[in-house]
């Protein structure tokens, strides 16, 4: 009896991110090595290219730019983050993708940045596509325990944009809350997540299992077949590269 081939999720990861530049503790590299370690039977690695400063002012303004760029160390790793996010956009019409990058993004607004974000890596990412004539629409549904203020900031008076926050008081209503984002989702040229982890049970948001991210990760992926995940939070590093396992395993069950 032959086996039924699964495709690998196309990751986006570089040894750059592993480098432990200015930002606060908790925000360490560890989150993506553990991650990476946890994940090579998912995905295929492929090294991202930074974005370049025109891919940036899609977004923000030069004021800010010109902010992370007076901090070379960060102004690296931030472009290649949200270089890794663009390249998984592009590809996302090829299978799902993931970017497994840090700094996060989603704090990230046009003129202003926080939360440990520099620049708004699934925003420019979105923003990409548009430009290129690759998707007039997109939904964006963010997982994260925080609200993703910069990508509303950004999208807010984009009509071809929903930005979907999904936040919730029990896990029950947070799955009911995520199914509701998805309803339409397949009338968009793209649905991007950006897929944050501090809602597990033993992080900061004391309300997810692992075995929730998997059902998420599945959902998502099943709503519309061009679909990416850009990381943001998650800090529970013993659990991380577990509860991100379940995520993309979910999302390749919903591609099989």
């Amino acid at each position: 009896m032959s086996s039924i081939f699964v495709p690998k999720i196309t990751s986006f990861f570089s040894s750059t991110f592993l480098r432990d530049y200015p930002t606060v503790d908790c925000e360490s590299p560890e989150r993506v090595g553990t991650i990476h370690a946890a994940t090579g039977d998912l995905v295929n690695f492929v090294e991202p290219e930074p974005c370049s400063e025109a891919d940036l002012t899609l977004c923000h303004s030069t004021s800010l730019i010109r902010s992370v760029q007076r901090h070379p160390e960060v102004y690296e790793v931030a472009a290649l983050a949200a270089g890794a996010a663009i390249k998984a956009a592009e590809l996302c019409f090829e299978g799902p993708t993931f970017s497994m990058a840090r700094p996060p993004g989603h704090h990230a607004g046009r003129d202003f940045n926080g939360g440990f974000c520099f620049f708004n890596n699934i925003a420019v990412a979105v923003r990409k596509l548009q430009s290129l004539g690759k998707a007039r629409s997109a939904l964006i549904v963010d997982i994260d325990l925080h609200y993703g203020n910069g990508t509303f900031d950004i999208f807010k008076t984009d009509e071809g944009v929903a930005f979907r926050n999904i936040s919730a008081g029990t896990r029950h209503e947070f799955l009911d809350e995520l199914n509701a984002a998805l309803v339409d989702a397949s009338n968009y040229d793209v649905v991007a997540c950006s897929a944050g982890f501090d809602t597990y049970i033993r992080d900061w948001g004391a309300l997810l299992s692992t075995e929730d991210f998997k059902t998420i990760g599945n959902r998502l992926a099943r709503s519309n077949p061009h679909f990416f995940s850009v990381l943001e939070g998650g800090y529970c590093i013993s659990d991380l590269g577990n509860n991100v396992h379940s995520f993309l395993s979910g999302i390749q069950e919903a591609c099989s």
